[in-house]
């Protein structure tokens, strides 16, 4: 694995532990509480550490100081441990399940921006014919299932949310209230994140953009864009796109961990080899810790209104 390879790999590995902080926003039994700290430890330690997205970020001026506040105030809020949204308990990990807005908040920026690095990076390797073909076929297979994911839990929350602001407009007869208004602002913020998955999507395959069409349409209809087609309810709609979202996310997920897997746990052994040395006498001692090599991959500018890459 050349070190190109290796520098996209642990981005990719950052986004996946980013984009699986989405789990909270999904209802459950009982949440995994190592997999939680493991994800804990992980969203600080790339920035923490002299690692391939600290020495990005340090080398991108504002745009860099930026993100990785923005990585910071996410750990602090999401993760932290006076986190009010995450809470290890003596029963497991609680979750406020009304709060999951925030983490939305926190994950797609992050992501969208490591993976703006990660293009950068791919777009120089290219240049310079530098094989990383293992690596960019990871970061295609990560970029499907993420926004994948993503189009399933921002689903889930504007269909919740839809039901809510229904009901409050039902026992209002009808009228405006301050809280059909209160809910009505987290609809609009929930399309709004569903429009950073598409506006910052690079994919272009049938499958994707399929589900992505889906999507889009259930918006159209729920913000009255479109009428209903003949025959079919705002249930019926839900489903198909609910279950369409579900297929694709069962169909990208196997395909990505095919190829995360086996990468992963080539830089696990390479990084190995490259803290022992063998001596003549067959004995080992540390090497000295590689230092990361300078990349084009840069994060995004960021709208300071959101906190997201701008358009």
């Amino acid at each position: 694995m050349n070190q190109i390879s290796e520098v996209l790999t642990t981005l990719i590995h950052y986004k996946v532990v980013v984009r699986d902080t989405l789990e909270y926003t999904l209802p459950k039994d009982a949440y995994d509480v190592a997999l939680f700290k493991e994800k804990k430890r992980s969203i600080l330690v790339e920035v923490d550490q002299p690692t391939p997205l600290k020495s990005i970020l340090d080398r991108s001026g504002d745009n860099g100081k930026n993100l990785e506040k923005t990585i910071r105030d996410f750990y602090d809020q999401v993760y932290g441990d006076s986190s009010t949204i995450l809470k290890l308990a003596d029963d497991g990990l609680r979750v406020d399940h009304a709060q999951h807005l925030a983490i939305f908040k926190g994950v797609l920026p992050i992501h969208e921006n490591v993976e703006a690095m990660c293009i950068g990076i791919i777009n120089d390797a290219k240049k310079n014919n530098v094989d990383i073909s293992q690596a960019v076929a990871a970061d295609l297979a990560e970029e499907r299932l993420y926004r994948g994911v993503a189009y399933m839990t921002l689903c889930a929350q504007l269909v919740k949310l839809f039901g809510d602001y229904n009901q409050a407009r039902r026992e209002a007869k009808g009228e405006e209230t301050a809280a059909s208004r209160f809910i009505g602002n987290d609809i609009n913020e929930t399309i709004q994140n569903l429009n950073v998955v598409r506006a910052n999507c690079h994919l272009t395959d049938e499958r994707y953009n399929g589900v992505q069409d889906k999507v889009f349409l259930m918006v159209d209809f729920m913000t009255g864009r479109r009428d209903l087609p003949m025959g079919k309810s705002f249930p019926d709609i839900i489903k198909e796109t609910q279950d369409s979202i579900a297929g694709y996310v069962r169909e990208v997920e196997p395909a990505f961990r095919e190829i995360y897997v086996p990468l992963i746990n080539a830089l696990v052994e390479q990084a190995k080899n490259d803290d022992q040395k063998i001596k003549g006498d067959g004995t080992t001692a540390a090497a000295p810790a590689p230092q990361p090599q300078e990349v084009e991959g840069k994060p995004a500018e960021l709208d300071p209104k959101t906190g997201l890459p701008k358009a």
